[in-house]
């Protein structure tokens, strides 16, 4: 929890800091955020730890597929990252650029997602045959 808190604090700082800096040099002010970005996205992966932990141990408890939850990870991580590179972006003064790397990172979850809606799909089909 104390990075969380570090976290907080990071970015309460980085975006005073950039408002201030903003009003005289705004590539300044985005390299700043984009600083804040980075160095938060450094406290974050202390929490990732535990996390993958715990889907190593549910994917040996239920027996499940491990590309299933790669595929899982990758979309979670793409969703993270698009939207990160969506708002600075629009922090930069680009709010189209933001809207179409958050439109990509959409149709490349859904590009992920097609094994693991080939496999529901066969889970159906043989559901179904089995009536």
């Amino acid at each position: 929890m104390e990075l969380f808190w570090k976290a907080v604090a990071v970015s309460l700082l980085t975006a005073i800091l950039s408002a201030v800096l903003g009003k005289q040099d705004k590539d300044i002010s985005v390299l700043l955020s984009i600083a804040g970005c980075v160095l938060i996205a450094g406290f974050t992966v202390g929490f990732l730890g535990p996390v993958l932990r715990f889907l190593g141990e549910l994917e040996s408890l239920g027996n499940l597929r491990g590309d299933m939850l790669g595929i899982l990870l990758k979309a979670v991580g793409i969703g993270l990252l698009s939207e990160i590179a969506a708002v600075i972006c629009s922090d930069s003064g680009n709010t189209g650029l933001g809207k179409m790397i958050q439109l990509i990172g959409s149709v490349v979850v859904l590009w992920l997602s097609i094994p693991v809606f080939r496999s529901l799909l066969d889970l159906v089909q043989t559901i179904l045959g089995e009536l």
